[in-house]
């Protein structure tokens, strides 16, 4: 049976295509921006072309999407993002799912795991079942056929990546872990006992890795004594040990990282709250794709308990999805 999971997220799109020989687990990703038009291929025949793929929408409505559909746009702001509760109801993030369809590769996908913030979870995971459940057709006649979708919780695909991949599982599953998810518009979390959550414990919260950027980009303009606003630029640099090129020239801006640690802790200080006395919590496990970003200032507040942090924090739950998806079908067989 094919397994595949896709995490359509506020900031990227992740996916996952299965395992490689060796079992390594193969992923990849591209920005969650969709536009409605490029600008013609002016480089046609002599430069390469955009890595982009043309998906139509639940409204009828054409979008590009793709690695390099942010090429198309302003690197300012969160241009082209959509940020809201209602994100999953919009046709953008339909076309979303359909571009990771389209990397995927694949005619027929047995059982497809996706994931939803936990505040959303109970309200919308049957709706989007459903929405992408089925055939979906692309511009060119191509069709994929999702048999089966299986939706879960967002963090609990980095939970499940975490102590299966670092062979934990047997030994946390008594065990109380409580998992933070730092997207790009919310910071996830919750508390679970194996695989069993503390509802009361678990929640969202805004204070992502957009706000983030924001601030960090204010403070490069700063340092460097010009107007800087490029935050998908910074957004890369994070995840390359917060390394960027300006000018040509190397650019590390961890110098200004502590400047944004009280923005930072006002979010985590929420997590704490919600997530009450961490006494009884044996294991954090940090995922998302500003884990590394936020990890200073969880050590800080969440010190005495062991953290750790996913290793490639951005396929996390992607991973997760996925290796659930494969016990799954061992399990029930679909």
């Amino acid at each position: 049976m094919i397994v595949r999971a896709i995490d359509v997220g506020y900031g990227n799109t992740k996916f996952c295509y299965g395992k490689q020989e060796n079992g390594v687990i193969r992923c990849g990703h591209f920005p969650s921006v969709a536009t409605q038009l490029l600008k013609s291929e002016i480089g046609a025949g002599v430069m390469a072309k955009r890595d982009t793929v043309e998906v139509l929408s639940s409204d009828g409505t054409l979008y590009i999407v793709g690695v390099d559909a942010i090429d198309t746009l302003s690197g300012q702001d969160d241009a082209g993002r959509i940020l809201g509760s209602d994100y999953i109801n919009t046709p953008q993030h339909l076309a979303f799912f359909r571009g990771a369809l389209h990397y995927l590769d694949e005619p027929d996908i047995d059982l497809l795991v996706t994931g939803l913030p936990v505040d959303y979870f109970s309200g919308y995971k049957d709706r989007m079942a459903a929405t992408l459940k089925g055939l979906h057709v692309f511009p060119d006649d191509r069709t994929v056929n999702v048999k089966e979708v299986w939706v879960v919780p967002q963090p609990v695909g980095g939970f499940i990546d975490y102590t299966m991949s670092a062979k934990r599982f047997a030994e946390l599953v008594d065990s109380k872990c409580l998992i933070i998810d730092i997207g790009w518009f919310t910071v996830d979390f919750l508390v679970c006992c194996g695989l069993k959550l503390e509802d009361n414990r678990c929640g969202s919260t805004a204070g992502g890795m957009s706000q983030i950027l924001k601030n960090l980009a204010a403070l490069v303009s700063q340092d460097i004594h010009e107007k800087f606003d490029n935050i998908n630029q910074l957004d890369k640099g994070i995840r390359n040990g917060f390394q960027m090129r300006l000018y040509g020239k190397p650019y590390d801006f961890s110098h200004l990282m502590p400047k944004v640690s009280s923005q930072i802790q006002t979010t985590l200080r929420v997590v704490l709250n919600s997530v009450g006395s961490l006494q009884d919590i044996d294991l954090i496990v940090l995922v998302g794709g500003g884990a590394e970003c936020f990890r200073p200032e969880i050590d800080k507040l969440f010190d005495p308990v062991e953290r750790v942090v996913a290793t490639e924090g951005i396929y996390a739950n992607t991973r997760g999805f996925y290796r659930a998806g494969e016990e799954r079908v061992k399990k029930y067989g679909r």
